[in-house]
């Protein structure tokens, strides 16, 4: 098993470095990182874990077979001699258990393990939607940081000719050396921002290497986002009813419920049937021979036992409602997540337009108070400074954009839909049910599937 696993975890690994260089579309980081993110990858081999809980539960309505073998020497010591009338005998024995009532705790069990495989299967989409939500984010982080370092390298190629048209003008007596200081100060600043913008680029890259698994490379203009609810009523409805996080916590607090049932039958009988074979000889020179078999039904009634059973059903009754209150937080926790997301994407929308203004108005302003400086009817530092809020209106706009598509795909998280199946990647989507099943199949075989229902049924005849 370790060494698949190892030849598993290479494959993956080969898998990722022989991927193209680079993901030019959203859609093909979103692929990407569905495909070969550790965190999805490592969630669904937890899931895995979880679904044999059920196969654990469900072993209880299942027959056990043990084998024993015993093997007993024994002497007479004497004083004379070491030894005397040495005598020994072999034994084996097949012994074959099974559980014929317990009040129904069992069945309880295997629905609590069920609940608790569904709620897995909620905490993997959990993962799964945080991983393509870091992915969008990402994706828009270097776009935006892309734009950031050309807009600052636009605005030292601009400087500079400021720096040199005042020294130029500063040659013919037309302005003071404050004015070639004041636009060689602004150059120096502008360098500076220049690298600060590198480095964040850098991150930004290094953000996106790491939840995509490849480096970025001529990332393309992103798609129109998801069509999302024209109403925050109707996202928030969606929200309540399909959001992960509250379904999980829903299927957990079932589980917790059906645990707690299970355990108040702590005081019920328990039924066992026992049908053991055994065979064997002796030692000594009689050489008699064992070949029995025996049946028995044994039933134990838990009376006492220092207070663990009240104590049992206590603190499962304290689960469950801990589980209860799981359910409101998470409610609470899913509106105020889609609230939150859809303030950022109103904000943003609304924000563009009037980034836009003001991008269109500064650009105005910085080419009439150009051309008036070199007219001398105004100085430099007023051109320093209409270039600059220029640069400011610009930035303002791409980070407007880039806060407005992410918000979008935030809403579409706290809906409970931001993920590859909805998003409709083109993917083949990971199904949890292939493993269930063939984990079960393994365990049960016909005769033991049979058996289940056999023992499902006439537990509900009882009504257990």
């Amino acid at each position: 098993m370790i060494r698949f696993l190892k030849t598993t975890g290479a494959a993956i690994a080969f898998a990722a470095l022989s991927l193209p260089a680079a993901a030019t579309t959203l859609a093909d980081a979103l692929v990407l990182a569905y495909q070969t993110n550790p965190q999805i990858l490592a969630q669904q081999y937890a899931l895995r874990a979880t679904d044999e809980s059920v196969i654990a539960a469900r072993s209880a309505l299942l027959p056990t077979l043990t084998q024993t073998i015993q093997v007993r020497r024994a002497a007479q010591l004497n004083r004379l001699s070491a030894f005397r009338d040495p005598s020994g005998q072999w034994t084996h024995n097949t012994r074959l258990t099974i559980q014929l009532f317990d009040g129904g705790a069992d069945r309880l069990n295997i629905e609590a393990a069920r609940m608790s495989v569904l709620a897995a299967r909620q905490a993997l989409l959990q993962v799964e939607q945080a991983v393509l939500l870091s992915t969008v984010q990402s994706f828009l982080d270097v776009r935006r940081d892309q734009q950031f370092v050309r807009l600052a390298q636009n605005n030292v190629r601009v400087l500079r000719e400021q720096v040199r048209a005042a020294k130029d003008r500063f040659e013919v007596g037309e302005v003071t050396r404050t004015d070639v200081s004041q636009a060689e100060a602004r150059l120096a600043a502008a360098l500076s921002q220049l690298e600060t913008n590198r480095g964040n680029l850098a991150r930004s890259e290094n953000a996106y290497t790491a939840v995509v698994g490849v480096p970025p490379r001529n990332l393309r203009n992103p798609p129109a986002a998801p069509k999302l609810p024209n109403t925050l009523e109707k996202a928030e409805a969606v929200a309540i009813k399909k959001h992960p996080r509250v379904m999980q916590a829903q299927f957990n607090a079932k589980a917790a419920e059906l645990t707690a049932k299970s355990t108040f039958k702590n005081r019920d009988p328990q039924i066992n049937g026992q049908v053991d074979y055994t065979f064997g000889s002796d030692f000594s020179r009689n050489g008699l021979t064992t070949d029995d078999v025996t049946a028995s039904i044994t039933g134990t009634i838990n009376i006492y036992q220092g207070g663990r059973l009240d104590s049992d059903r206590r603190r499962d009754v304290a689960l469950y409602q801990q589980a209860l209150t799981n359910v409101q937080q998470s409610g609470y926790i899913t509106r105020q997540g889609l609230r939150d997301a859809w303030v950022g994407w109103k904000t943003a929308s609304a924000s563009i337009k009037s980034n836009r203004e003001q991008v269109r108005a500064a650009q105005v302003a910085f080419e009439g108070v150009t051309e008036e400086a070199k007219l001398g009817a105004r100085t430099t530092l007023d051109a320093l400074d209409a270039e600059q809020e220029l640069l400011s209106a610009r930035s303002q706009l791409v980070n407007a954009i880039r806060d407005q598509y992410v918000a979008q795909y935030q809403v579409l998280s706290e809906m409970g839909l931001l993920t590859a199946q909805h998003l409709n990647l083109g993917v083949p989507i990971y199904n949890p049910d292939v493993n269930a099943r063939a984990v079960t199949n393994k365990q049960l075989g016909i005769l033991g599937e049979k058996r289940i229902k056999l023992f499902d049924k006439l537990k509900k005849r009882k009504g257990d």
